[in-house]
């Protein structure tokens, strides 16, 4: 009884003193940042047919290093905490554009499971415009944007005013689909670029 006692307060004694911890984040609230520095600016442009009610803008976050999580050998998969998909403003600078920042270290890192400290990255980026009930979203993987900073995509001008795409959305499409190339004149571009800048 004497040594289990004396085991027991060699381990308070140990924990005490380095200032460990056993308890860990919840990894079905994940917190943020508190101190984020990473900042990144935002700006998106429309030549729509009309005007805006809105934009906005939304980052989604992803755990980027899943050795920190339990990983089910039989299915080969990691039980982790969901994506976090966070809204930014976006400040209309002018009658074509928009501006807005983020941070890309928004999520606060932490041990979710025992197995070590748990990294969050920003995984992709997007600006969400919305004319008449009706959602345009254009947007690109962080890695596309740190690669090349813009991504462009088109819109059909006849989807702009089609009160039968609010339940559904809208289609995007890339430079080299065939149905641009035939007919360039039909869509109007939203181009989102992503840049880092001081914070």
């Amino acid at each position: 009884m004497k040594i289990k006692f004396a085991l027991t307060f060699l381990f308070l004694s140990l924990v005490s003193a380095t200032g460990c911890s056993v308890t860990h984040g919840d990894p079905k609230n994940p917190k943020k940042n508190p101190h984020p520095v990473k900042r990144y600016e935002v700006t998106a442009t429309a030549d729509a047919p009309g005007p805006w009610d809105s934009v906005s803008g939304t980052v989604f976050f992803d755990l980027v290093n899943l050795a920190c999580t339990p990983e089910d050998k039989f299915l080969g998969v990691h039980a982790k905490p969901r994506d976090v998909a966070i809204d930014f403003e976006m400040t209309h600078v002018d009658e074509r554009t928009w501006k807005g920042y983020f941070y890309r270290d928004a999520m606060l890192d932490e041990d979710y499971y025992g197995l070590g400290i748990c990294h969050w990255d920003a995984t992709s980026v997007s600006a969400g415009f919305t004319a008449q009930g009706i959602d345009f979203s254009s947007g690109a993987l962080m890695d596309e944007f740190l690669h090349k900073n813009s991504q462009t995509e088109y819109f059909k001008k006849s989807s702009y005013g089609d009160h039968n795409l609010i339940d559904i959305g809208t289609l995007d499409f890339s430079s080299d689909n065939p149905e641009y190339v035939k007919s360039p004149n039909a869509f109007f571009p939203i181009t989102v670029t992503v840049k880092e800048v001081s914070p």
